[in-house]
């Protein structure tokens, strides 16, 4: 029986009028020169809202105030299970300017998320948000 790694990520949907900010992975990393909502690695012992506060501090040097869950996807990337859930989150001051994962960074426009190449992950994400805005961003709701 084979068994695959599982790995818990996070990524944070940050909302800014009509857009939303992505970043493009380094071509030296996993998924490289793909589009994703930035987040990371879930560690053990955090739940994920710590995490993505700590993974946007770290790539981004960035602080956000983590809001509602979105949704989950779960896709194999290289032989290994990447469960992503993301999370709306709010900038708590500077907007980001650099990142230590990514090559490029934009605010998409919501009319416009399905003309970049995105993540494996991020692809079901990204489907299901076009699908459900503006509901996406209606008042907070419980996080999972």
């Amino acid at each position: 029986m084979v068994t695959s790694k599982r790995t818990r990520v996070v990524g944070a949907i940050i909302r800014r009028s009509n857009t939303v900010f992505a970043a493009r992975r380094n071509t030296d990393r996993s998924a490289g020169g793909l589009w994703e909502f930035p987040g990371g690695k879930v560690e053990p012992g955090e739940t994920p809202e710590e995490a993505l506060k700590r993974e946007l501090r770290e790539e981004l040097d960035i602080d956000v105030s983590v809001g509602r869950f979105v949704d989950k996807s779960i896709s194999d990337v290289a032989g290994v299970v990447i469960e992503l859930s993301c999370y709306t989150a709010t900038l708590v001051d500077t907007e980001p300017t650099s990142s230590t994962d990514h090559d490029a960074m934009a605010w998409i426009d919501l009319n416009d998320l399905d003309q970049f190449e995105w993540a494996p992950g991020d692809v079901p994400i990204i489907e299901r948000l076009i699908l459900t805005l503006p509901e996406t961003w209606a008042a907070p709701g419980p996080t999972r």
